[in-house]
């Protein structure tokens, strides 16, 4: 944990930076794609894969992943980092994602007409 304090690229993780902002505190993206909503980018950071989704080139939502599980301290870190619960920024799901209601409302709903047209296809 205090080797993860003391780093300097360490910062805070932002909803509402732009693509440049974030790409400039996460590093060059290992992935990008099309998402229900916009567009997702992969990044490699700290032993994490974070997923960004940006519409019209600011970010959304960001999800922290970790194979290994995540310490609970390092958790609490990363949730006081993002701002949640400040600002209308929420966690949502594993408490690694961070949204706004707002985005989360809509990006759940895209996914419902995506899986809901992918499950007509099939038919």
């Amino acid at each position: 944990m205090a080797g993860i304090i003391a780093c300097p690229n360490f910062s805070h993780a932002r909803v509402g930076e732009t693509e440049e902002q974030t790409d400039h505190r996460y590093g060059k993206p290992a992935g990008k794609w099309d998402d229900y909503v916009g567009y997702k980018k992969l990044y490699h950071w700290h032993s994490f894969e974070v997923m960004v989704t940006f519409v019209d080139g600011v970010s959304q939502r960001e999800m922290f992943n970790r194979a290994e599980g995540i310490d609970p301290k390092v958790k609490k870190y990363i949730q006081k980092i993002s701002d949640a619960g400040k600002n209308g920024i929420i966690a949502t799901g594993d408490s690694m994602t961070f949204t706004t209601k707002e985005f989360a409302d809509k990006y759940d709903a895209a996914r419902a007409a995506w899986e809901k047209s992918h499950d007509q296809k099939k038919e």
